[in-house]
């Protein structure tokens, strides 16, 4: 054995080190190899990536759409419940019944919503911008000869350019309208020949049904997946911080929801009292801005302004005053009292959000910006005060009180 041993070759330190700058060398080349493979083939690799993620996006839009449409009747649900509950022992006994029964009037309220707003709603809609589109040119020139009979009462204003001015402000009012029908039509043909969108919604309808049923079973499982990766004081952080940022979305949408729809309710009942032109479509375009916080309103006024100047140019001042009396009282009254403190941001945040949502999400965006900076806000907050007070134990330097913080 001894001898055997004595034939094999003793490695120096310079023959490790001549194995090592070889081993280096050979993956440096393989990887320079690959990485040549990679380019060359980079055109069909970026296809193939981006089949994969368009096919996971269609297998997984129904489960996304379910959840958004289970997240939005959860509180509905929980408010029918509560109020059955109350009314008698029979739905005490029989919470399975209850829940279905529940879940049942949610989606009767829903889809005889929809069911209206596709009967009636789009109709007058589709008609009152049909109208408008079609009379645009009659409103701008007798807005016109309105506007020269005025100021051709004051010698030292030449009306001309005040028509000008005005005319190019209405101009891509006016470039809209025209467009209006062939917009309409793109719009419903495309509607109409998304079968597979109507699909996803149907399966998102029913994958809601049941995550509503269960979603007791649901958490429980998830709590326990949790508890599973994560020890028992990380897991009550995590659930106990999940619990908040679903507080702030849901105190935020449902509020802002209610409040819009209470708002477009309000505006439709003023336009009519009011007399003026084209009332619902002015009223949705109130409720729907509304849903943008704070630039909202002033999106809403401005169109609602203008198409009344457009025709009766007297009855946009009063127009214009009532939007500003609704504004008010949404802003200091209906506002407070629907969403309290749910998202507790300053002017300045509000309007960060509201730009960087809109940039990277658009309309959307401009709408969930609010909660997620909300929750960017709570969370960063704290890990600011943590590391501070961390930092400054017993002394505090800036003398810092609750208001201070982000």
């Amino acid at each position: 054995m001894k001898k055997l041993e004595s034939f094999k070759p003793k490695q120096t330190e310079h023959d490790k080190l001549l194995y090592k700058i070889a081993l280096y060398l050979f993956l440096i080349l393989a990887l320079l190899i690959l990485f040549e493979k990679v380019i060359g083939h980079l055109p069909s690799i970026s296809s193939s990536i981006s089949y994969g993620i368009h096919y996971l996006n269609r297998l997984t839009m129904p489960f996304i759409m379910g959840f958004a449409i289970a997240y939005v009747m959860n509180p509905f649900l929980n408010f029918f419940e509560r109020r059955l509950m109350k009314l008698s022992k029979f739905f005490q006994s029989r919470r399975s019944m209850t829940r279905i029964l529940c879940i049942l009037i949610n989606y009767i309220i829903v889809i005889g919503g929809t069911v209206w707003i596709v009967i009636y709603l789009l109709p007058e809609i589709r008609d009152s911008i049909m109208a408008f589109a079609t009379n645009i040119s009659v409103y701008s020139t007798d807005l016109n000869s309105r506007i020269r009979h005025i100021f051709d009462q004051i010698p030292f204003i030449d009306s001309s350019d005040v028509n000008s001015v005005i005319n190019r402000i209405l101009e891509p009012l006016q470039h809209a309208s025209q467009n209006a029908p062939q917009i309409l039509e793109t719009l419903a043909a495309n509607v109409y020949s998304f079968g597979r969108i109507t699909l996803n919604f149907i399966m998102a309808i029913f994958i809601a049904f049941y995550m509503l049923y269960d979603k007791e079973r649901f958490g429980r499982k998830a709590k326990k997946a949790i508890y599973a990766f994560f020890d028992e004081a990380k897991s009550e952080r995590i659930l106990k911080n999940t619990n908040r940022v679903h507080h702030i979305f849901n105190d935020f949408i449902v509020g802002k929801a209610l409040d819009s729809l209470i708002i477009g309710i309000l505006a439709f009942i003023g336009m009519t009292f009011l007399k003026a032109p084209f009332p619902l479509i002015l009223a949705l375009i109130i409720g729907v801005t509304n849903m943008i916080p704070y630039f909202g309103p002033f999106i809403g006024a401005i169109p609602a302004i203008l198409i009344t100047l457009l025709i009766n140019p007297p009855l946009a001042i009063a127009v214009g005053i009532f939007v500003l009396i609704l504004q008010q009282f949404d802003g200091n009254f209906l506002g407070p009292k629907i969403l309290g403190d749910s998202v507790d941001l300053s002017p300045l945040w509000i309007i960060l959000a509201v730009m960087i949502g809109g940039a990277v999400m658009g309309p959307v965006g401009m709408f969930i910006g609010v909660p997620i900076f909300a929750t960017v806000k709570v969370f960063g907050g704290e890990y600011i005060d943590r590391l501070y007070r961390k930092k400054y134990p017993v002394s505090d330097p800036l003398q810092l009180s609750e208001k201070d913080d982000l």
